[in-house]
């Protein structure tokens, strides 16, 4: 019936949940072999996120000093002499800033590097070092400062001895930029610029801290935050970040703080990354360019108190990238936004049970495509790809809800895209089952209604119209005579055995000669030919196929007596009434209890005419209609009889070979003894069917009159 397995036609959860099982294997495959894809597409649209959501609120803790076009078209090309940085890191000292984060590195030895050392002693200042993570580039080039100091209580690193005491998220180093050793003194404070650059060239991340030589360096943001809470005219020690392992589901892989900074804890990835929080809009930045620093024309109240990034925007000077917020910007901007969203305590990160949070954001996205899929009402297989839609946009939203109002940056692409999968294959699957759903009631119908019958009402809305076509039709019907007596006296399984083995003879009989069973009931059949598809010579093809019916059920008919009876019943015979003309056939009734039938005069006539068989002892007898369809040589006339509700006289026929369709035993007349149900009330005598029977041979009509005004009994 339907190319779906049984076990999962009959089992429907089986196969929902084999829909379920192979998008979680998807899943799990793009996660395993192309975790890019996933990550490119979280973090593309995490981008759009933090462009939508960034604030316009002027950002004046952390001011950039910006060396721009302007400050070089009045101080002369890069790299400027020492004696003007030093002179710029004059007038912001003068100016009250906190701290001073130096976004370059001043690598060669120049003349006045005495003096700009000096004063940096003097100063709460940052410098900037760059570290080289790829294997295949190993500068060495100046010197590197500001290690983090290994601390009581800080966690053992690796015992890799390229580590030392480095925590083990921290990458290695390859090879580094530092500062020449004629501008760093003693207690420097330094902090790395190295950028973490994503597949697409997007900054979204720096190291929180870079292993080189067995120890460890923080990035410019940490300094710069561990720095400005020093005192101001002490020499700064080295920094005490300390690390540990996050605890609890929702804490980070691990945690940064320091005795400096109480009640500060800095998040950090598996991969020791900082995820930097574009929170601020690029106009909101606070900005100062540097040549109005050194004209002093600088708004004091601007500088006081705040943190200076000195960092370079001219073209060809500064580091450029590629943030969240701008396909070009300075790598100035980055450390701006990281240390503004330190100072917030807000910097997002990934908890380190996100694999766990996905596996159970997937089994609630299973969970309600499968109660999509189970509801009764509707279509499932429309609603469950809007529903897988709507899912995967909804982990998208929690994720970055979850990314602006929590700071924490959940992996959402995994179980969007399972609920994307999901829905699909189940809505395949539930498209299957409703397919073999309705091939099985389809096929259910043909049982109980005529195929044609069947298709149309499975192909249309439920209509409470009449619903009828006016066809001429050759009409076949079809009794067992005396059944009521033998299911007397037979077990009503033998009964029901009897009438299977009718029906599945009668339909088999009918659909191989061209025609339709319209109506099974007790034990009657009712056959159409030419009602719903054109059948040439549908008259010939009823007369063939109830002569085959009978030829077909003569041995199935042909009952003994029962020995554990004291009496006979009398014999099981078929009688079958053939007519042609023109009939209505269609469906009846409300749209909530419709019947279908057939309904005409062909239909009445050759009810009547099986009835008249058992009066004529004829197994066969053809109406004057049909007859006039047929061959003359196919045909006998029997004369003209008044049916039973009929105002008028019918000729009847019968077949040319009827000798050859009553069985070989004269079982018609000579019956020891008739079923009590059928004797009792029949008012025919055995030499009276005789007489009847001898007049057909005969051919001789029987009068109109002597018909019967109340005729035998019909068995049920």
């Amino acid at each position: 019936m339907t190319s779906l397995p049984a076990f999962c036609r009959d089992h429907p959860w089986r196969l929902r949940a084999a829909a379920l099982g192979l998008a979680a294997a998807v899943v799990g495959l793009v996660q395993v072999f192309a975790p890019q894809l996933l990550h490119t597409v979280e973090e593309v649209s995490g981008d759009a996120v933090w462009r939508l959501a960034a604030s316009d609120v002027p950002e004046r803790r952390v001011v950039v000093i910006d060396i721009d076009e302007a400050s070089l078209d009045r101080h002369g090309a890069w790299p400027w002499p020492r004696p003007t940085l030093a002179a710029l890191s004059q007038r912001l000292q003068e100016a009250g800033v906190a701290v001073q984060a130096i976004d370059l590195v001043l690598d060669a030895t120049r003349p006045g590097d005495a003096e700009l050392q000096e004063l940096w002693r003097r100063s709460p200042v940052v410098l900037g070092q760059i570290f080289s993570l790829d294997p295949q580039t190993t500068p060495q080039v100046g010197h590197v400062v500001g290690a983090v100091a290994a601390a009581p209580g800080t966690t053992a690193g690796s015992p890799d001895p390229d580590r030392g005491t480095c925590p083990p998220f921290a990458p290695l180093s390859r090879g580094h930029i530092g500062n020449a050793g004629t501008v760093i003194s003693t207690g420097s404070v330094a902090g790395h610029l190295t950028p973490s650059v994503h597949a697409d060239g997007v900054v979204r991340e720096l190291p929180a801290l870079i292993c080189h030589q067995g120890r460890a360096y923080p990035s410019l943001a940490l300094a710069t935050l561990w720095r400005a809470a020093q005192p101001d005219d002490a020499q700064a020690p080295a920094p005490d970040w300390t690390w540990r392992a996050g605890t609890g589901p929702l804490e980070p892989a691990y945690l940064l703080t320091s005795p400096s900074l109480p009640g500060i804890q800095v998040p950090v990835d598996a991969a020791g990354q900082l995820r930097v929080p574009f929170r601020t809009a690029r106009m909101a930045l606070t900005s100062v360019s540097a040549h109005k620093v050194l004209a002093g024309q600088a708004p004091p109240a601007i500088l006081a108190g705040t943190v200076a990034l000195v960092g370079a925007t001219a073209f060809g000077i500064g580091d450029v990238a590629a943030t969240p917020l701008t396909a070009v910007a300075s790598g100035v901007e980055v450390h701006a936004q990281l240390l503004s969203g330190l100072l917030d305590h807000r910097v997002p990160y990934t908890p380190r049970h996100a694999a766990i949070g996905q596996g159970l954001a997937m089994l609630l996205i299973a969970g309600g495509l499968w109660l999509v899929a189970v509801r009764q009402r509707g279509a499932p297989a429309k609603r469950l790809p809007i529903a897988g839609a709507a899912l995967a946009a909804l982990c998208c939203a929690a994720a970055y809800w979850a990314l602006v109002e929590a700071d924490q940056w959940w992996p959402w692409a995994g179980p969007a895209l399972y609920a994307l999968l999901a829905a699909s294959a189940l809505a395949t699957a539930e498209h299957a089952l409703a397919r073999a759903q309705r091939e099985r009631l389809s096929a259910h119908l043909g049982a109980y209604l005529p195929a044609p019958v069947a298709r149309r009402l499975m192909a249309s809305e439920p209509s409470g119209q009449l619903q009828v076509q006016r066809r001429p039709v050759s009409v076949l019907v079809a009794d067992i005579r005396n059944f009521s007596a033998f299911a007397q006296h037979r077990p009503p399984e033998e009964t029901a055995a009897l009438l299977h083995a009718f029906y599945c003879v009668a339909v088999d009989v009918v659909e191989q000669h061209g025609g339709v069973v319209e109506h099974i009931a007790g034990d009657s059949v009712l056959a159409v030919w030419n009602a719903y598809a054109d059948c040439n010579g549908h008259a010939q093809q009823a007369l063939q196929a109830g002569k085959a019916l009978l030829r077909e059920t003569r041995s199935l008919l042909a009952r003994r007596p029962d020995p554990a009876h004291g009496h006979l019943v009398q014999p099981l015979a078929l009688g079958i009434g053939l007519e042609s003309g023109l009939a209505v056939v269609g469906s009846f009734g409300p749209a909530r209890r419709r019947s279908h039938a057939a309904l005409g005069e062909p239909v009445s006539v050759a009810s009547r005419l099986q009835q008249m068989t058992q009066d004529l002892s004829m197994p066969l007898l053809i109406g004057p209609q049909m007859a006039r369809q047929l061959p003359p040589q196919s045909t006998e006339p029997l004369g003209d009889f008044l049916l039973e509700g009929l105002d008028s006289p019918y000729t009847l026929y019968g077949a040319a070979d009827a000798a050859e369709l009553v069985p070989p035993e004269d079982l018609w007349v000579s019956t020891p003894a008739t079923g009590a149900g059928d004797a009792a009330d029949d008012p025919w005598t055995d030499g009276q069917r005789l007489t009847r029977r001898l007049a057909v041979l005969a051919a001789t009509p029987v009068a109109a009159a002597t018909q019967h005004t109340t005729p035998p009994p019909r068995d049920a």
